[in-house]
């Protein structure tokens, strides 16, 4: 009969091996069992990874299309709150002239007034949403309008008072402006004046605002006007009223031109008024589309997270028993190592 040798050293080498592995598979179990996900999804996965890539580009996508529907919505909602405010300041200023032409106060209170609105104007319009003027169209990085009570006069006052003092002979604050008949006070509205708030003087002195205004993409295909231009024919007419009540020679009219001043102030707050409400209308069926794209996209992202979950998720039980398991593998490979380290010759050797 012949003897099988066993090396002790071999043994010794063939525990060390089996420790390696299982060490490996140990840190991938602790992964799996902390993260419920697999260690190293695209050796787990194989050829199925390319579906799964193609999932994950996808859901980055919508993510990032949500963040910016997010920016979206809060622009649209601040530009919401700014026309409420203009629209105020037309009807505050519709119901003041018409308290000024039913009676016979104080004119400088009227243009007081106008002053005030024309600065509460000037400051709505320069309204910022993440760093950008919500009424600049696509010029956002500027304020669409300067003030025009500024200091000294801009090119939007100095404009216009140029345009009365040409029509008339003095400038607006002249006593003079009481021979003004109201027949001359209308074709000066109708006329120079007018022509003060459409194009291109009004782009030329009053507005740095593009006509065409901000526009996102909210969903694959969809895209909405995502701001309003200050060059809206409504900002416009109240920004004529309240300069027509300023630099109209207001103070000074005799009553039929007055009456002629104060009928075009009443035309046009009350146009402005109706003009931003229907932007406003506009700006909310935007605001519902996004709403709604936004919607659409979130459950995309569920339904896509589920699946890659599905694909790439490890059941935590099983996980959590293989890793005791292993855990248990590794100190009895521990222990049978050490006895095997402590196995020599010497010890079966006889004592002299």
């Amino acid at each position: 009969m012949k003897s099988t040798n066993i090396s002790s050293l071999a043994l010794f080498d063939a525990s060390r091996a089996t420790i390696a592995r299982n060490q490996a598979r140990l840190a991938d179990t602790e992964v799996e069992a902390s993260t419920g996900r697999y260690a190293d999804v695209g050796r787990t996965l194989g050829v199925d990874m390319s579906r799964d890539l193609e999932m994950r580009n996808t859901l980055d996508d919508l993510t990032s299309l949500q963040n910016t529907n997010g920016v979206v919505s809060t622009r649209l909602s601040q530009t919401q709150t700014a026309l409420s405010a203009i629209r105020d300041l037309a009807d505050g200023f519709l119901q003041a002239v018409l308290a000024s032409s039913q009676g016979s106060g104080d004119r400088g209170l009227l243009v007081a007034d106008a002053k005030s609105r024309l600065g509460a104007l000037a400051d709505i319009l320069a309204t910022t949403s993440n760093g950008v003027y919500v009424f600049g169209g696509r010029n956002a990085a500027a304020a669409p309008v300067a003030n025009y009570l500024a200091e000294p006069p801009g090119a939007a006052r100095t404009s216009v008072i140029a345009a009365f003092t040409s029509a008339f002979g003095f400038a607006p604050d002249d006593p003079q402006a009481k021979a003004i008949t109201a027949g001359q006070m209308k074709s000066y509205l109708d006329g120079n004046f007018a022509a003060e708030f459409m194009d291109p003087a009004w782009l030329l002195n009053f507005s740095s605002a593009t006509d065409a205004v901000m526009s996102d993409r909210i969903a694959a295909g969809e895209t909405i006007d995502s701001s309003v231009s200050a060059n809206a024919v409504g900002i416009r007419k109240l920004v004529l009223a309240l300069v027509a009540a300023v630099d109209g020679g207001t103070e000074n009219l005799n009553a039929a031109a007055f009456s002629k001043l104060t009928s075009q102030l009443i035309q046009m707050s009350g146009e402005a008024g109706a003009d931003i409400a229907g932007t406003q209308s506009n700006l909310g069926i935007a605001q519902e589309r996004l709403a709604k794209a936004s919607e659409r996209i979130s459950l995309q992202q569920n339904f896509l997270e589920r699946r890659i979950g599905e694909a790439e998720s490890v059941d935590a039980a099983k996980a959590a028993m293989y890793l005791s398991t292993i855990t248990s593998q590794r100190e009895a490979y521990y222990a049978v190592t050490a006895r095997l380290q402590k196995l020599s010759l010497l010890n079966y050797l006889p004592v002299a």
